[in-house]
């Protein structure tokens, strides 16, 4: 028994040391999420700066910084941006990291397995069929829901022989960047930011699409080729006849619209869990800095989906800084409960995050645009920074 005893404390001790030599190599690593309805592939170049471990999540055509990493013995903590989900792992072998995506924004908190696999550069890798033909340009698509509910969608495809981009358009914003391959008739694509984590596979076979959207969630997508393909009108979805609201900024000092007598508002409905909402700001705050002068105002309406104000205020504080926000941005709502018709009277049919107000020099309500086509959109966000432009000279004259 004794020896039993002392076999099994050597072994302990032999994989405690083997465990201790451990050390997660930088260079790069592709990780699978396994969620419902698909396995969701991303990659994560790691580099140490000094002792401190960074990382660059690579998205297509986006590198998104990931900062704070924490290391304690084998267990790494990753978040993801400034949302409140991040990766919880443990480094098994030296080529090895298995653990989970967690959003820490539930209750009970949502937990979807992962796996990553060291010193592998590409998220999607074999040898695929010549392309059955060309699947650039938009398609005309219907987005429809698990539970039935349809909407009208755009679909951008850029292909270069094998390699496939693009991004998806609904009325209430974009899923932003996905990469992926075409093979045959069939094509792969994924998408991994922290919050737009899916899958977009199908096939397109004379100039027709079917496909999917595959996440812990499923959208099917059927349409056509359509050089003219668009969105409904974001101008005539939501409504409102006045505004006027009172609300705390970051620092708990109450602002109100009527704190800008006589100068013309941009309201932006914002939340920091929301990736179109940053995609926004990232346009819309160099763009304050260098039109402020002209006296326009901005003001950020903030509803959080934290688990409580405490926590909603830090997350919106933390948002506000690193995006360098120099303007009024105030909590509106901290928890998934609060709903912008709840708290701005007269507001209808609100149905996207962001959704931005234009208001004269009177405070009248001059347009609403709901949803937004962000920088993966190419055509779609370069026509909307035209409009927005012009609609704010309009707001001036």
């Amino acid at each position: 028994m004794i020896k039993n005893l002392t076999a099994i404390f050597l072994l302990f001790l032999s994989f405690s040391s083997i465990a201790a030599k451990l050390k997660l190599k930088d260079g790069p690593w592709r990780f699978e999420m396994k969620a419902t309805y698909a396995v969701i592939p991303f990659v994560i170049d790691f580099k140490y700066e000094g002792k401190s471990l960074t990382g660059t999540l690579r998205n297509g055509k986006e590198n998104i910084p990931l900062n704070g990493i924490t290391v304690k013995k084998n267990m790494i903590t990753i978040p993801i941006q400034h949302y409140e989900n991040e990766l919880e792992l443990e480094l098994l072998t030296n080529d090895l990291l298995r653990g989970k995506f967690v959003r820490l924004n539930k209750n009970p908190r949502q937990e979807t397995p992962v796996e990553g696999k060291r010193d592998v550069k590409a998220r999607y890798g074999g040898k695929y069929e010549k392309p059955a033909a060309k699947f650039n340009g938009t398609w005309a698509v219907t987005l429809k829901e698990e539970d039935g509910k349809e909407a009208k969608g755009v679909v951008i495809l850029e292909q270069k022989k094998s390699k496939l981009s693009g991004s998806i358009l609904s009325p209430t914003g974009d899923y932003r960047y996905f990469e992926g391959y075409v093979s045959g008739e069939f094509f792969e694509a994924a998408s991994f930011d922290g919050v737009y984590n899916y899958v977009f596979k199908g096939r397109i076979e004379k100039n027709k699409m079917e496909a999917n959207i595959l996440a812990n969630w499923k959208t099917d997508v059927a349409g056509v080729k359509d050089d003219k393909a668009s969105l409904p009108d974001p101008y005539k979805q939501t409504q409102l006849d006045k505004m006027s609201f009172s609300f705390p900024d970051i620092n708990g000092k109450k602002v109100s619209l009527s704190d800008f007598k006589g100068k013309p508002v941009i309201v932006s409905f914002f939340g920091s869990w929301c990736p179109n909402c940053i995609d926004e700001m990232n346009y819309l705050v160099p763009w304050f800095k260098e039109n402020k002068k002209r006296g326009i105002e901005l003001i950020a309406l903030s509803f959080e989906r934290s688990l409580d104000q405490a926590n909603a205020r830090m997350q919106l504080t933390k948002t506000a800084k690193k995006l360098d926000m120099d303007f009024p941005v105030l909590l509106a709502g901290s928890t998934s409960e609060d709903k912008p018709m709840d708290k701005i009277p007269g507001l209808k049919n609100f149905i996207s995050f962001p959704t931005t107000v234009y208001l004269n020099k009177k405070h009248e309500v001059v347009k609403i645009h709901a949803g937004f086509t962000g920088p993966s959109t190419g055509k779609f966000y370069e026509e909307w920074k035209k409009e927005f432009n012009h609609d704010v000279d309009e707001l001036l004259k």
